[in-house]
């Protein structure tokens, strides 16, 4: 049977993103993964639901991508055995909590403070509350082209300054000096080309950013700002609405997310987050 009769897709939303129906990601033969990677490079997010995955099949899903990313500063928030996967969660566990559910309350674009950020993100859902907690994708590429073309001419070429130390102090974050050396302060353009076909997209974020190259501190944050607010409008945005065993998957060169407030203290979200090693921004 051809590969594309194994499986069909529907869109997450008109032009971006496709839900894969009939893929069992654990037992997915390599054409298969194969078809599913070009999805999302092609869609930019992808979801797979009612998939049951061991730490390993995560990290043999994550792998198509390209390199699973050792990028976690809070060693005790990862699975055991598995630094590559991060645990988002509220949940406590013999008095201890086993994950942060702080991540990615703002609109961002994953390790957008690295020399080489992360390429495609994979969050997967063992738990999820019955209110809230939803993850928001906004298409990068859409707002890029959306712009006029005088605003485009005006942004293409800036810089960003990102520093994860601003980010750390932002989330109350205390950083060791070994942190600090690991993550220095980087810039990178506000319009980027994507890395696998060259399309552009504008590339953005909040939580890292210190200012724009060219213009003073807080006229580059407004700026900033100014931008986020027009690419995450209802038009550019997917809202995904977890159930337990769904992966959601992303590309980070042509989009921003950002998650939903849920009840905390009565609720339980635990999801599992592998990141690919990116390349550096151009």
């Amino acid at each position: 049977m051809p590969v594309t009769e194994q499986f069909r897709t529907q869109p997450l939303k008109a032009n971006f993103g496709v839900e894969i129906i009939g893929v069992d990601i654990a037992k997915a033969e390599p054409a298969v993964c194969q078809a599913v990677m070009k999805l999302l490079r092609r869609h930019a997010a992808i979801v797979l639901r009612d998939q049951r995955l061991s730490p390993e099949d995560q990290l043999a899903f994550t792998r198509l991508f390209g390199e699973p990313a050792e990028n976690n500063t809070r060693i005790e928030y990862t699975v055991p055995g598995f630094p590559e996967i991060f645990v988002i969660s509220n949940k406590v566990v013999n008095g201890k909590k086993i994950g942060d559910h702080r991540v990615g309350s703002k609109w961002h674009t994953d390790g957008s403070w690295k020399e080489r950020p992360a390429d495609v993100t994979i969050l997967y859902a063992l738990e999820v509350p019955k209110e809230g907690s939803h993850t928001l994708i906004a298409d990068l590429c859409a707002a890029w082209n959306a712009l006029p073309a005088e605003r485009q001419a005006q942004l293409d070429g800036r810089k960003m300054h990102l520093s994860f130390a601003h980010l750390a102090r932002q989330t109350g974050q205390t950083l060791t000096e070994e942190q600090l050396q690991r993550n220095p302060d980087v810039q990178h353009p506000m319009v980027r080309r994507h890395p696998v076909d060259g399309r552009k997209a504008l590339y953005l974020g909040t939580t890292a950013v210190r200012g724009v190259t060219g213009m003073q501190s807080e006229q580059g944050i407004e700026l900033v700002e100014e931008l986020v607010a027009f690419a995450t409008q209802d038009r550019f945005v997917y809202r995904h609405k977890w159930k337990v065993g769904d992966v959601l998957a992303w590309d980070n060169a042509c989009t921003l997310h950002r998650g939903t407030p849920f009840d905390i203290e009565n609720d339980v979200r635990l999801v599992h987050r592998t990141w690919v090693r990116g390349s550096k921004p151009c």
